[in-house]
C-alpha cells in the first residue's frame, strides 16, 4: 500500500527495508515502524512529554466514551481497509483494530515518538508522515478516521476508494469550556466549522456530551495534551495547577461522510 515520498512510485518490502523502483530505500525501525517523511532531520508533531500527559489521561477512561462512538461507526463501516490519520500513540487505532480483527488497519503521525508507540501496540502497520502528503497508493482504503488531527481533503479524497467513509471527530464549542474559563479571564468559544466538505457527503453527525471529574494529576495532562499549553503564561497555568478537582465538560461530535 505504501508509495515512496520522493518518487511516488510503489514501494515493497524487502528484508526490514521498503525500496521502490528508483532504489530509495527506508528501513523498518526495531519497534516496527517505517519513516516516510520528507524533509529536515528536525523532531516533528507532539514531543515525549506531550505524548506521555496524552497516554496516562486516555488510559483513566476520560475519553472511552468518543473511542467507543468512532469504533462503533467504523464497524458500521465495515471496511478491509482502514487508516487513521494522526494516530498518534495508537489509543483509537489499536480499539479500531481489536473491533475489526479481519480488517487491515493503518495510521500515520508526523511526530516519531508517537509512531514509535503506537507500533509497539502492534497488529497495526504505522508510518511516520504528513497529512499533506500521504505515502499511500490511490483508492486502498475503504474507510479513514481523523480524530483532532490535521486534516488534507485532497488526500482523503485520493486515498479513499470510491464509496469509501470518512469519520471525523471534532470539539464543540462548550468543550473543556471550564479549564479555558479557569486559565483566561475571557475564555474563547471557538464555533463549529460547516458541515460540508467538498467530495462528501455527510450521512451522519452524533454529538456527545460528558462531565469529567478530574483531580489534580488528570487536570494537568489534560491542559499539556492541547495546544492551549504552549500557548499560555506560566502565571495563567498555575491558576488551573492549583485546583485540587474539578469537573471539565466534554463535547465532541462524530461526523460520518461518504466519498461521492
Amino acid at each position: 500500500m505504501y508509495i515512496c515520498p520522493v518518487c511516488r512510485e510503489k514501494l515493497v518490502l524487502s528484508g526490514k527495508s521498503y525500496i521502490c523502483k528508483n532504489r530509495h530505500n527506508f528501513d523498518v525501525s526495531s519497534s516496527g515502524y517505517v519513516n516516510l517523511l520528507t524533509g529536515s532531520g528536525k523532531n516533528h508533531g507532539d514531543d515525549t512529554d506531550m505524548i506521555l500527559c496524552r497516554r496516562r489521561f486516555l488510559n483513566r477512561g476520560y475519553y472511552s466514551p468518543l473511542r467507543g462512538l468512532v469504533v462503533e461507526k467504523c464497524r458500521e463501516a465495515s471496511p478491509d481497509a482502514l487508516l487513521d490519520i494522526g494516530c498518534g500513540e495508537g489509543y483509537y487505532t489499536k480499539n479500531i483494530k481489536n473491533a475489526l480483527p479481519d480488517c487491515d488497519v493503518c495510521g500515520f503521525d508526523v511526530s516519531k515518538k508517537a509512531a514509535e508507540k503506537a507500533a509497539k501496540l502492534g497488529g497495526l502497520e504505522i508510518c511516520v508522515a504528513s497529512a499533506y502528503e500521504t505515502p499511500y497508493e490511490d483508492g486502498f482504503f475503504g474507510c479513514a478516521v481523523n480524530i483532532f488531527s490535521p486534516f488534507c481533503k485532497e488526500e482523503v479524497l485520493r486515498v479513499l476508494r470510491s464509496g469509501g467513509r470518512l469519520i471525523l471527530a471534532a470539539p464543540l464549542p462548550e468543550h473543556l469550556y471550564e479549564m479555558k474559563a479557569a486559565v483566561y479571564d475571557t475564555p474563547r468559544v471557538k464555533e463549529m466549522k460547516s458541515d460540508i466538505i467538498e467530495g462528501f457527503s455527510l450521512l451522519d453527525k452524533t454529538e456527545l456530551r460528558y462531565g469529567m471529574d478530574l483531580d489534580n494529576a488528570a487536570i494537568s495532562d489534560l491542559f499539556e495534551m492541547t495546544p492551549y499549553a504552549h500557548k499560555t503564561s506560566e502565571t495563567d497555568r498555575q491558576k488551573l495547577f492549583a485546583k485540587d478537582r474539578m469537573t471539565v465538560t466534554a463535547a465532541f461530535a462524530v461526523f460520518t461522510y461518504e466519498k461521492n
